[in-house]
């Protein structure tokens, strides 16, 4: 059985752990750390199966700036299920429950760079970013999911990742 629940201190090593596992990369381990140092945690889950974790998600803020105004939204990076767990629904599970979390918490908005695919079965859509500014390559990878409807139609803001993201 899954339990899902927020991440704690004592889960660092462990989450670091099936990052490095789920992309086969220290970067986004290092990126978390970086962001949790800096103070860049919006919200963070982890999944757990039999004692151990199996997945983790990470949201950190994400201004979206306008001369009009500044939309608080935030940035789902990274979402990993340990590859011994994937293919179960977690990483499902684990965006189900943070939407809704982030949304009470005053959020109105978030955005995910990812694949269209796998995204888009969550409410998130490349045509709901389409007028953001942000700093990768066009195309269907960058999406958003607006908690507020109607926040970013037609909002020209300029997408602000946190320092770590390098961007």
């Amino acid at each position: 059985m899954i339990s899902l629940r927020p991440a704690s201190p004592e889960d660092y090593p462990e989450i670091r752990y099936i990052l490095e596992r789920a992309f086969d990369q220290r970067s986004e381990a290092d990126l978390v750390e970086q962001l949790r140092a800096g103070g860049f945690d919006a919200l963070e889950l982890v999944a757990e199966s039999g004692g151990c974790l199996a997945g983790h998600i990470f949201y950190s803020p994400l201004p979206i700036e306008a001369p009009s105004r500044t939309v608080r939204a935030a940035a789902l990076a990274p979402l990993a299920v340990h590859p011994d767990f994937q293919r179960r629904g977690i990483g499902g599970a684990l965006i189900h429950m943070s939407i809704p979390m982030l949304a009470h918490s005053g959020f109105e908005a978030i955005v995910v760079l990812g694949h269209p695919d796998y995204y888009t079965r969550f409410g998130f859509s490349p045509d709901a970013a389409s007028s953001l500014r942000h700093p990768f390559p066009p195309g269907p990878h960058f999406m958003a999911l607006e908690l507020d409807p109607g926040v970013l139609e037609n909002f020209p803001g300029q997408v602000r990742y946190p320092p770590p993201f390098g961007l």
